[in-house]
């Protein structure tokens, strides 16, 4: 009992030791990551690339990700068999080709709603 309390608070000082230090990603880049990681669970050929959530400055100044918030959000609410029935699994991969192709200024279509 003991060994796991004190395993739960190493880990507990690795993952916001980290935040404290100014070191952390953002919300956002938070919001995505989780995205990523459940359309890799329910879409079978979707595959993300390591870079895809991390944040860059744009030339107008706008942090630009792979997804907004409120389609990472979207994605993360909606079970498995709705986001293969509902196509967003085929526009989450055309995104990321547009994103990894650097397109910066191109109207990127919804992913999800």
């Amino acid at each position: 009992m003991r060994s796991w309390i004190s395993a739960r608070r190493i880990l507990c000082v690795i993952l916001v030791a980290p935040l404290a230090l100014g070191m952390g990603i953002s919300e956002q880049e938070f919001l995505c990551e989780n995205a990523a990681a459940h359309l890799e669970e329910c879409c079978p050929s979707f595959a993300a690339t390591p870079a895809l959530c991390q944040q860059n400055v744009g030339c107008n100044g706008n942090e630009e990700l792979w997804l907004t918030a409120d389609e990472s959000r979207c994605i993360q609410e909606r079970e498995c068999g709705d986001l293969v029935a509902s196509n967003v699994c085929e526009q989450a991969a055309a995104r990321m080709k547009l994103a990894e192709g650097g397109s910066a200024g191109v109207a990127r279509p919804v992913v999800c709603q």
